[in-house]
């Protein structure tokens, strides 16, 4: 007998897109293909017809309030994913400087379960200031075994020195963990922008050249560098320049374990959206030219991007428009929610690409890379019964006002997208269905994860 079946569904399997049916015990898959008799099911049975079956997103790239200015409490960030057919969410916890990290950690393992309403993992965040000797290994045996550095940002104190890096780097290796960075070069980024603030050049327009392609790909080709001297592996966050992802695959073609992100904004926005746009498309790194665009289509494609993830990173913005001193305002913008719809749209519909490369990047991949496979990341029996079921042709338009973020704005205000999210399922129960979410504030489980060996 079965809890749950999902029947008469496109369903996206490690080998491609097949009919059919799901079957689920005590929230685990226990069989796909075969045909289930409906006398089986003691619980709800989910008619697919018409709709592709993905395995349940994972948004490897959140952002929350964690002692930082962004709009979204945890779970808030958590309900807004939920509402764009994300599954599970792994949300980077920023300590201050004099809070330990696993402090952090401990505190975000509670308020997570107790506020989100899907399954969740967190990375870690190491500030220049903190222990790693001493907090590497204590975050890794609480079950969150990514750690990220700042390789900019200098003017407000986050940004890793080198020498502090390639140290931090050795011990995220010794201990079994994976380093996770944001790889640009914080001196090029701090001198361009204190002589466009010194020679009074800081509109929109003066944003890009502070933030050049150059400064990217130097801290590419660094953090590269630093992870083969220490064995370390490496994962590089949002990824947004054709140098960039070059350098990439000649290090993975080389050997090196290391994995490349990339978000919806970089594949679908250029800098013309910030000028467009005003300061709400402020994001670091910034958005790039239409080459860099299409170069990280061809690499995602191609396999040199591992992951698509959101980068989620909403703020409370008051002005919309020009500003005065576009380095005054922040970094960072939603996105978790429209991932999936912009993605299918642009990847699937607009570009012709394969549903397949879109499981894979969305689910599969952060799933092997971060420690949750086969758990998560994939339709398969033992695999938990997470699905999210698109609706290959419902169009929707994407607005601020419909979205469930309590950021009021959207990179993506008033553009029509062809392909939806009508219902997920977390280990099993149903989570969204037609627009509404059915699980309250603390269904969602913290995923602790291990990784010995990323796999690519």
């Amino acid at each position: 007998m079965y809890d749950m079946a999902v029947t008469g569904g496109s369903v996206v399997t490690p080998d491609g897109v097949m009919q059919a049916d799901i079957a689920v015990r005590d929230g685990v898959i226990v069989s796909v293909g075969t045909p289930v008799a409906l006398s089986q099911v003691t619980g709800r049975v989910v008619d697919a017809t018409g709709k592709l079956v993905l395995p349940g997103v994972i948004d490897a790239h959140v952002h929350c309030r964690t002692w930082t200015d962004h709009a979204d409490a945890i779970g808030d960030s958590h309900r807004s994913a939920a509402f764009g057919g994300v599954t599970t969410a792994i949300t980077q916890i920023r300590a201050p400087a004099d809070m330990a990290p696993s402090a952090a950690i401990e505190y975000f393992i509670t308020e997570g379960e107790r506020t989100s309403p899907i399954d969740f993992g967190l990375h870690t965040i190491l500030r220049p200031e903190h222990n790693a000797v001493t907090e590497v290994p204590r975050v890794i045996a609480l079950g969150s075994p990514s750690v990220k550095f700042f390789m900019s940002y200098k003017d407000n104190g986050i940004m890793t020195p080198d020498a502090t890096l390639l140290r931090n780097l050795r011990t995220v290796a010794e201990n079994g963990g994976l380093a996770m960075v944001h790889a640009e070069d914080g001196e090029i980024l701090a001198n361009l922008i204190g002589h466009a603030q010194a020679t009074g050049r800081t509109r929109l327009e003066d944003f890009a050249w502070t933030h050049p392609a150059s400064a990217e790909d130097l801290g590419v080709h660094k953090a590269l560098a630093y992870a083969k001297a220490t064995d370390c592996a490496l994962y590089i966050l949002h990824m947004t320049t054709a140098g960039g992802v070059k350098l990439l695959h000649d290090a993975a073609a080389a050997g090196q374990r290391v994995f490349g992100e990339t978000c919806p904004k970089y594949l679908t926005l250029t800098n013309d959206d910030l000028l467009r746009l005003g300061a709400q498309a402020k994001v670091g790194p910034p958005l790039r030219s239409d080459s860099d665009r299409e170069h990280l289509w061809d690499a995602l494609k191609t396999g040199i991007l591992s992951v698509v993830a959101s980068d989620h990173a909403p703020r409370a913005r008051e002005r919309m428009g020009q500003v005065a001193d576009v380095f005054s305002e922040p970094y960072g913008a939603p996105g978790t929610e429209t991932m999936l719809p912009v993605m299918f749209d642009e990847l699937v519909v607009r570009r012709g690409g394969s549903v397949s490369v879109l499981a894979e990047v969305l689910s599969t991949n952060p799933a092997r890379i971060y420690g949750l496979y086969p758990k998560k990341g994939v339709i398969a029996p033992g695999s938990d019964a997470d699905f999210v079921l698109v609706d290959p042709g419902r169009r929707e338009v994407i607005s601020a006002a419909t979205q469930h973020s309590t950021a009021t704005y959207s990179l993506y205000e008033g553009r029509e997208v062809t392909g939806w999210p009508v219902l997920s399922t977390v280990r099993g129960e149903i989570v969204l269905e037609d627009g509404a979410l059915q699980q309250q504030p603390g269904f969602g489980k913290y995923q602790h994860r291990s990784l010995r060996e990323p796999t690519r």
